[in-house]
């Protein structure tokens, strides 16, 4: 019993770990632009016409 418990516990921990790689790598490949409006901080657009 207590080898069949270890095999699914090795099991989730390698499921976990696919996971967590993957999500790693999709967050990493998110490309983050920085607005142009940043340093305009409270200032409604519309009125800068």
């Amino acid at each position: 019993m207590a080898v069949t418990r270890l095999k699914r516990k090795d099991r989730r921990n390698k499921e976990f770990t696919r996971i967590r790689k993957t999500n790693l790598k999709n967050v990493s490949k998110m490309v983050y632009i920085q607005s142009p409006h940043r340093e305009v901080s409270g200032i409604v657009l519309e009125d800068q016409a």
